[in-house]
């Protein structure tokens, strides 16, 4: 009896081993048929989507930075009395290694693509002055609308002042070209990587396959911009869908953007 009492946990043991085998067989027989590019582009999104949203926090900076030469920078940008500056430089330093960086060199080297085939093509789109003409005074009209609800004005520009200095300085140029840089890593990433990943798995749908998590990183910003991001993460999706390309959206979003610090600012009577 003993034996048999003995033997029994080792015959269990085996079959949930022979259970498991089981089941990662099946795992590999499933995976192997998908398409390994649209399965790496959804599994980075979230991986990189989560790295931006905890990595930004300039403390990670303060760390890093810690006994070295630049303590003073993660310092700054952790504990500033002056600006955010130095802290807005980490976020956009993490968001464009995560956005572009990374999945650039990976399309590059490991799936031996070249960068024009996912958005960074040598040309823009045809008709592309009339189009930016046509969407700009399109979206001013709308911009400047919301500039006037206490939502946005919150919220813009991302650039704060604490110690009461004047905003039309240095400090906010060198602002605006850094949010710049974080707008092609977004449209890269977004309407470039993302689209054309998926678009050979999933053809027309990959627009809308990006468009969500596209609108989920607005949902810090006030409910009217984020709808509004819903719109046009469709219209910039099939605008590189169809041409190969994202600088049309890139100039747009840059234009946009800009305006709608500009008017914040003017709205508050800090210019």
């Amino acid at each position: 009896m003993s034996r048999i009492g003995e033997a029994q946990p080792l015959r269990t043991a085996m079959r949930q081993a022979a259970r498991m085998l089981q089941i990662l067989t099946q795992i590999k027989t499933d995976f192997s048929t998908l398409d390994r590019r649209a399965v790496f582009a959804f599994v980075y999104a979230a991986v990189g989507l989560t790295c931006i949203t905890y990595l930004k926090d300039p403390k990670y900076l303060q760390a890093i930075l810690a006994g070295t030469p630049w303590a003073h920078v993660g310092d700054e940008a952790a504990m500033s009395s002056t600006n955010n500056l130095y802290a807005l430089v980490w976020w956009v330093c993490v968001s464009l290694a995560f956005y572009f960086v990374i999945p650039a060199l990976f399309v590059k080297f490991v799936q031996k693509r070249k960068l024009s085939e996912i958005g960074l093509a040598n040309k823009v789109e045809p008709g592309f002055l009339k189009l930016l003409v046509v969407c700009v005074a399109f979206m001013l009209p709308l911009v400047y609308l919301m500039s006037l609800t206490d939502g946005f004005s919150s919220k813009y520009p991302f650039l704060k002042v604490y110690d009461g200095s004047p905003y039309l300085t240095w400090t906010l140029l060198i602002w605006e070209l850094v949010y710049f840089a974080q707008f092609f890593g977004l449209e890269f990433f977004f309407r470039g990587f993302l689209v054309h990943s998926l678009k050979p798995s999933l053809g027309f749908y990959s627009i809308f396959a990006m468009t969500v998590p596209y609108t989920m990183i607005h949902f810090q910003k006030p409910m009217p911009e984020t709808f509004a991001a819903i719109v046009a993460g469709i219209f910039l999706g099939w605008i590189s869908y169809k041409n190969g390309t994202i600088w049309l959206g890139l100039v747009l979003h840059c234009a946009v953007a800009f305006s709608m610090d500009i008017l914040a600012l003017w709205n508050k009577g800090l210019l």
